[in-house]
């Protein structure tokens, strides 16, 4: 086996921890929920990557979409403009995952356990358009993050000192409203690390991220332990191992496939593949 598809085989490896299964035991009561069901209920595969009925439901309006809109689309399901769903109330101080935040290392949780972040995603995506290797944003270009090779990183990030550190979840995991502002936050911490040590076309994508923690949290596991282990065996493999500049995918056709993670990181998933542009 080559160095380059070891690498690839150590990420299969790693992601192979966080599988969720599905249940298809529904009795939808939303036009999210009806859409899961068909989804699920046609048998062709679209519906192995959801959650069961049962977490679906628990999600708000936004996560719901996001989670049914890779699968629908294969499916060739339109999913419902946004307007049409304003009986299905999402909490205002809910996160919506299509706008996520831009965090550093000092983020911290507060005495009431309620995270805190400094800087908001202003990136409006309806302006924006898609090619191969960038996105432009108006004035703004994001550029496509590819991985790099050893010689093109900064001094040190390869080194045992330098962590991921995602902040851990104190919160109450019954509580979707707080584990969806958590999530929205760490997941642009996850996407720069990786982009550090050069695995920025390796990564999740923002539905696997979220099916993880709770595959990870079912199973009593600690998802930021989980994911310090796993940067650490990465990062150990990328100081003697050669990596693809990018796996086989598609690449994104459409900037509906994309939704702004902090105010430099753009993430379009393919379904295939995860592609992340900076600016």
């Amino acid at each position: 086996m080559n160095s380059s598809m070891y690498i690839k085989s150590t990420l299969v490896l790693v992601v192979a921890f966080f599988s969720v299964s599905v249940a298809a035991n529904c009795l939808p009561s939303s036009e999210y929920e009806r859409i899961y069901c068909d989804i699920v209920g046609k048998g062709e595969g679209e519906g192995k990557g959801l959650p069961r009925f049962e977490d679906f439901k628990r999600n708000d309006v936004m996560v719901q979409k996001l989670l049914l809109k890779r699968p629908a689309e294969k499916l060739k399901i339109k999913l419902p403009a946004s307007s049409k769903l304003a009986g299905e109330k999402t909490s205002a101080t809910a996160r919506s995952p299509d706008k996520l935040i831009e965090q550093s290392p000092n983020m911290h949780l507060n005495h009431s356990s309620e995270l805190t972040y400094p800087v908001a995603s202003n990136a409006t995506l309806s302006q924006c358009t898609v090619s191969k290797n960038y996105i432009f944003c108006g004035q703004r270009r994001f550029d496509l993050k590819k991985n790099q090779s050893n010689n093109g990183l900064a001094q040190g990030v390869l080194d045992d000192q330098y962590l991921m550190a995602l902040p851990p979840y104190n919160g109450n995991v019954n509580n979707d409203r707080e584990v969806q502002f958590y999530l929205s936050g760490v997941y642009g911490v996850y996407l720069q690390r990786m982009i550090d040590i050069g695995l920025g076309a390796s990564t999740m994508s923002y539905a696997r991220f979220y099916h993880t923690f709770n595959d990870l949290q079912g199973k009593r596991v600690d998802f930021s332990e989980r994911f310090e282990t796993m940067y650490r065996f990465l990062k150990k493999d990328k100081k003697t191992m050669a990596v693809k500049a990018s796996f086989n995918g598609k690449r994104p056709h459409s900037i509906a496939q994309c939704d702004d993670i902090t105010d430099r990181i753009i993430a379009c998933d393919s379904g295939s593949a995860n592609w992340v542009y900076v600016n």
